[in-house]
């Protein structure tokens, strides 16, 4: 595996075990370590990367709970099947999902604000409570029907995304602004609808929704993004 263009940097704020994780997962997003690919030995990535084996199993662990690899006892680690989780933001979202079923996606703005972090983006993005940060919230369509309400929240380094036209694709405007993101943590659970989500959705209060929530870290190797997208499935299947 060739990482020289992907040195480690000691001196770096961002701890040596992070670094490879970034670089592994960089690796993954390009293609460049496809499902089933073996990782190198322990003492070959040790010797590649100039760490310690705390922090390359560290890294390796890091990269297992987020579902990256397997460990097979005995064979070594492989890069996971689950690597598709690993794409940039949106491309694997609603837009793709209307590709999916042969249909056009279409966004409408409803928001872009500064406000104060709820508890969950504290303790994700590490901030205080009277600290700021940028709210976005998108209503999908699918085929002209609503389908889908997205609310994002950013730390401030995300600033320049006031100055774009959300109803893009984020990953085409990231990647404009080298800020690309990529998946950390994700779930999916049922909610119902609220009046908002209702009224946006065209839908009764109350009525069955599917909540998938992510967790992206940037490049830096640090949170960017928590994404709450609410779904109406009978309107438009989520693919993931």
């Amino acid at each position: 595996m060739d990482i020289r263009e992907n040195l480690i940097e000691p001196d770096s704020s961002i701890p040596m075990y992070r670094q490879i994780v970034n670089i592994l997962h960089e690796k993954i997003v390009k293609g460049e370590l496809k499902e089933g690919d073996k990782l190198p030995s322990e003492g070959e990535l040790m010797k590649l990367f100039g760490v310690s084996r705390i922090t390359l199993r560290a890294a390796v662990d890091e990269l297992q709970e987020e579902g990256l690899v397997i460990r097979s006892r005995g064979k070594g680690t492989f890069i996971s099947s689950s690597t598709k989780s690993a794409v940039p933001m949106e491309e694997a979202g609603f837009a793709f999902s209307c590709r999916q079923d042969g249909r056009t996606a279409e966004a409408e703005v409803l928001e872009v604000t500064w406000g104060y972090p709820t508890l969950a983006d504290m303790k994700f993005f590490n901030l205080p409570e009277d600290a700021n940060i940028l709210c976005t919230r998108r209503l999908w369509r699918a085929d002209g029907v609503p389908a889908m309400v997205e609310t994002n929240h950013y730390i401030s380094r995300f600033a320049f995304l006031q100055e774009e036209d959300l109803a893009q694709p984020l990953y085409s405007v990231m990647r404009k602004h080298r800020a690309e993101v990529t998946p950390h943590r994700q779930s999916l659970e049922i909610i119902y609808a609220n009046q908002q989500e209702a009224a946006l959705l065209q839908i009764d209060k109350g009525e069955a929704l599917v909540l998938f929530m992510s967790q992206y870290m940037g490049e830096d190797g640090l949170p960017a993004c928590i994404s709450r997208q609410v779904y109406c499935t009978k309107r438009q299947r989520l693919y993931l």
